[in-house]
């Protein structure tokens, strides 16, 4: 039983049409997302995603739809994964180069200073301008060239650079040389 006016075996051709056209659009949609996630994994994983999603849509949906509407929620997905990544990564990761890492030969005194080290610069983070911060976070957190984020970002490489310089000098007026007091 295919549902109300749609015999089986329209229903199996339908689904046999629906897996060829997945299969014939992923290339594509790996590509087209690649310029729109941090990595190659993100974008495999928005393809999947949108593909999935795609499924809702199969029946309810002329074959001649579904490219758009597949187009339309790997968009969709992107964004939505860009947005949970700078929210985690806000407030998760911040940048340790310079800092010594605490281990186990360290003592409480330290570790409390390493620890309000680590907070100031979280803290001062997310106080840069939103521009500033996408493109540090871009840099230090995803291991982005200064290219990847111009072309991420729809800027320049020189407005990149001159991103990452306000970045680098806010934080350093706002932390200090602080990381001398945790040696």
């Amino acid at each position: 039983m295919g549902g109300p006016g749609i015999p089986v075996v329209g229903a199996r051709e339908n689904a046999h049409h629906f897996d060829t056209f997945l299969r014939g659009q992923f290339r594509g949609l790996l590509q087209f997302l690649r310029a729109r996630t941090a990595s190659e994994q993100d974008a495999e994983d928005a393809a999947q995603e949108s593909m999935t999603k795609l499924l809702r849509y199969r029946e309810s949906e002329p074959p001649t739809a579904w490219k758009q509407l597949l187009y339309r929620i790997a968009v969709n997905v992107a964004h939505d994964q860009y947005r949970v990544a700078l929210s985690h990564h806000n407030r998760d990761h911040v940048g340790l180069d310079g800092l010594e890492i605490a281990t186990g030969e360290h003592t409480p005194e330290q570790r409390a200073l390493y620890d309000q080290q680590v907070a100031r610069l979280s803290k001062a983070i997310l106080e840069l301008p939103p521009k500033c911060q996408r493109v540090y976070l871009l840099k230090r957190v995803h291991g982005m060239s200064h290219a990847e984020i111009a072309k991420r970002c729809d800027i320049s490489v020189k407005m990149v650079e001159k991103h990452l310089a306000t970045a680098l000098a806010q934080l350093r007026r706002k932390v200090g040389d602080s990381t001398a007091e945790t040696s």
